[in-house]
């Protein structure tokens, strides 16, 4: 069974697909460098064959799953639902908030699409400690080192994965350099219900540094 589409507009992950279907797949295998598999290696090799993608955006699985709706966030994946027999499109950031009310049972998850990418992409992915995961997408101009289309995201054993989105808007169409990457995490740590943790902070810092 082919479990990832290669279409025009981007990846097709059928959501009945096992997590170990995906991790072997070869389109995943090269998709952003690789960064679903990092994460996905977070899950145990039994918890993979065990769950499919639509049990883990429903978030039940083990915490490792964390690491996978992490990297998905930046990717700019969208889930395709059935509701009331027609088919419906949630970017995953609001599937992720809804999905409670969503059964699966009664509102059957069909696909997920991730979006093509741009060339000069990077896409890091980082564990911090247990049950901590950082992940990261932008896109860097070869030339002027400007970044673009910049997506953070972070989990924790007590923080459901989210995107950092002040963070982002602060970095994009920006030259990336010590200072305002600081400032950045500074301007979302001020706005977050519960703010970033120390360890937190500095592996985003650290994250980012690397490019």
């Amino acid at each position: 069974m082919q479990v990832v589409l290669t279409r025009p507009n981007g990846l097709h992950l059928l959501t009945k697909a096992t997590l170990q279907q995906l991790f072997e797949d070869d389109a995943l295998k090269i998709f952003a460098e690789g960064l679903l598999l990092n994460a996905l290696a977070e899950v145990t090799p039994d918890d993979r064959t065990a769950l499919t993608l639509a049990d883990s955006l429903h978030s039940a699985g083990p915490p490792q799953i964390k690491a996978l709706l992490t990297a998905l966030l930046v990717l700019d994946a969208e889930v395709n639902a059935v509701i009331d027999d027609e088919m419906r499109v949630f970017p995953l950031p609001g599937f992720l908030s809804y999905h409670a009310s969503l059964p699966p049972d009664k509102f059957p998850l069909n696909s997920m699409r991730l979006p093509p990418l741009n060339p000069d992409g990077h896409y890091l992915f980082k564990v911090l400690a247990e049950g901590h995961y950082l992940a990261a997408r932008f896109d860097l101009h070869p030339g002027l080192k400007v970044a673009g289309h910049v997506r953070l995201a972070v989990a924790g054993p007590t923080r459901l994965p989210q995107r950092l989105k002040i963070a982002e808007h602060r970095l994009d169409r920006q030259k990336l350099d010590d200072a305002l990457i600081a400032a950045a995490i500074a301007a979302e740590n001020k706005e977050l219900l519960v703010p970033l943790t120390r360890v937190e902070q500095v592996g985003l810092f650290e994250l980012l540094k690397r490019v």
